[in-house]
């Protein structure tokens, strides 16, 4: 995983190249899913911070939704807590199944970062409509139908 001229890949590329890889397990053409791995490094680890220290995206409140739409939820969790410890625990174990090239649990990761992504990029949309509507002085509701 290379960064692009010089920036770190986001977890838009990283979820996308990771189920690209997970696809080509499935059809036996690789053994193993390097974009996955570094996908799940990127989820747990925190990012670098303008002053003091970063928080990962599994940390940041910020990302909850994104990844509650993107896990397979079993059962709700009641707190942010119980939240962070179920996405923990799934997404090791998708590791865990993936290293073993267990086909249930490769479908699975495949089927996380496909929703990862797709929520992903919608986040990223709706916040660029957000900023032009801003810089725009205006939205899309005002604008009339001629």
């Amino acid at each position: 995983m290379d960064a692009i001229e010089g920036e770190p890949l986001s977890p838009i590329d990283l979820s996308i190249e990771a189920a690209l890889e997970l696809e080509e397990m499935r059809q036996k053409v690789r053994s193993d899913a390097p974009a996955l791995i570094a996908l799940f490094k990127y989820i747990r680890t925190p990012s670098t911070a303008f002053q003091g220290e970063g928080v990962s995206m599994l940390a940041d409140i910020r990302a909850y939704s994104l990844l509650r739409e993107s896990a397979a939820m079993r059962k709700k969790p009641h707190t942010f807590v119980e939240f962070k410890k179920y996405l923990e625990d799934y997404l090791l174990d998708l590791e865990r199944g993936v290293e073993q090239a267990e086909s249930k649990k490769v479908e699975e990761a495949k089927r996380f970062c496909l929703a990862l992504n797709k929520a992903a990029v919608a986040k990223k949309m709706g916040d660029l409509y957000a900023r032009r509507e801003c810089r725009n002085g205006s939205s899309i509701f005002d604008e009339s139908i001629s």
